[in-house]
Formats: C-alpha cells, structure tokens, sequence
C-alpha cells in the first residue's frame, strides 16, 4: 500500500508536470513519456516486487541490486597522507607526496592526538594547501593514539582556523587539542565531528546517512572503530546512474 501510495503521488506530479510542459511547449514526447514511466519504476523500487525495469530502446533500471551493495570506501592505504610526514617543517617529505599523487585521487590527512608538539600549525596549513589543489574537498581525518577513528573536519575548515590572524585563539584552541589525547577536545572545535559508518554498511545506508547529515563523504571504520576508507556520495552515485545505462552491444 506505501508503495501505490508513493507511485500514485509521483504520478499525480508528474502529470501535473506533463500538462505544464504541453501546456507552454517546454518539452518535447520524450520528456512525457518519462513522466509516465517514472511511477511505474518508483513502485516497482520501493514495494520491491521487481528488481529490474526495462523500457523500449534498451533503456534499464537494475539499481536495486547495486543500492544493496556494501559500501566500496576509497582506502586509506592509497588516499591517505599519514600524520608522520607532517614532522616539523617536513617540506621535502611533503614535495614526495605532491608528486605521487594521482590527479583526482580524494585525499585525506590523518593526524594522531597526544604526540605533544610533534605537529607544528604553519606545516600542516602547508600540507592542506597543497593536498587541496588534487582534491579541493579533502578532509582531515584524526586518529587516537591506539589508532581508533575520532572525528573529521573539511581540510578547508580546518585552513582557515589556522591561517586566521584575527582569532589566533582558534589555531591555538586546535594545536592544544592535537597536543592532548582527550577525543572530547577535538570534537569541541568547530567543524569537526564524530560521524562516521561502519564499513559493511550498504550504499542506500551510506546514502541515507549522507543526506541526514548534510555531507559528501563519511569516513568508513571497521569493527574496531578504525579508519578504513572514505566514503564519497559521487561514487557511489554513479554506480547507481551506471546501472540505467544499456550495456554496449
């Protein structure tokens, strides 16, 4: 009954839509031919009667299966840059990994508490920057000494509190959280947060987790609450869309 309920609602807007489109000649058949089948998919998705829907001209929908899939993180093993190379004024070490970096790759810093002032602001403001111009939302990703999964920030959020001269009291705030091994003191930073999803979650939970919390990515940790990899929203999305497309023949 939901899943009439929700196709008849579609279908109530989409003929709504169909008559404005006819009606001020802003498409074209194909567009109403679309508003037509998108209710017979959304009933057949979520009663889950079917898991596959084929139109004329090979057009497909098989993404239910996908949806179901365990979530795929990019690793960390190969997208990550571990707090180890931020040593103090460590640019050499940071001009290797510049240049190992495939173009596109999404990238991710990982900084571990209670190393005292092992880290130093101006390097790791260096490293955002230039770990940004490969993956323009890169996140900065902070571990507890034992290795366990913190929080995460936006390595954008994370530039700004420490090049703002204005409020020195927020690199200051955040450098003294670094120093420490308390998991509270970080999370009391702003833009940093706790979120994350366990690595057998599926890509319609990973999905639904995303929207609920406004954010392209989550961080996936395994059982143990350790970093595993990084969840993006486009991936994931695009294996969705590549299940509608006709396989080549």
């Amino acid at each position: 009954m939901q899943a009439l309920l929700i196709a008849t609602a579609v279908l109530v807007v989409g003929l709504v839509l169909a008559y404005g489109i006819k009606r001020f000649s802003l498409g074209d058949s194909v567009t109403l031919i679309a508003l037509m089948i998108i209710p017979l998919l959304a009933y057949g998705v979520v009663s889950g009667d079917i898991s596959e829907f084929t139109a004329p001209g090979g057009w497909g929908a098989k993404f239910r299966e996908e949806a179901k899939k365990t979530i795929d993180p990019v690793p960390i093993s190969s997208s990550i840059v571990e707090g180890e190379f931020v040593a103090k004024g460590d640019f050499v070490q940071l001009e290797n990994v510049d240049r190992n970096l495939a173009p596109g790759e999404p990238v991710s810093m990982t900084l571990q508490l209670g190393r005292g002032d092992y880290y130093q602001a101006p390097v790791i403001a260096e490293y955002i920057r230039v770990l940004s111009q490969h993956d323009p939302d890169m996140s900065v990703v902070v571990i507890d000494p034992a290795g366990k999964y913190v929080a995460s920030a936006k390595g954008s959020v994370v530039l700004a509190q420490l090049t703002d001269t204005r409020n020195p009291d927020q690199t200051y705030q955040l450098m003294d959280a670094l120093r420490g091994s308390n998991p509270s003191a970080i999370l009391k930073i702003g833009g940093f947060s706790d979120k994350s999803i366990a690595d057998t979650a599926s890509n319609v939970e990973a999905l639904r987790k995303m929207q609920s919390e406004n954010t392209a990515r989550l961080v996936a940790v395994t059982p143990a609450r350790a970093p595993e990899g990084v969840v993006l929203r486009d991936m994931i999305v695009t294996r969705l869309l590549v299940e509608l497309a006709p396989e080549d023949r």
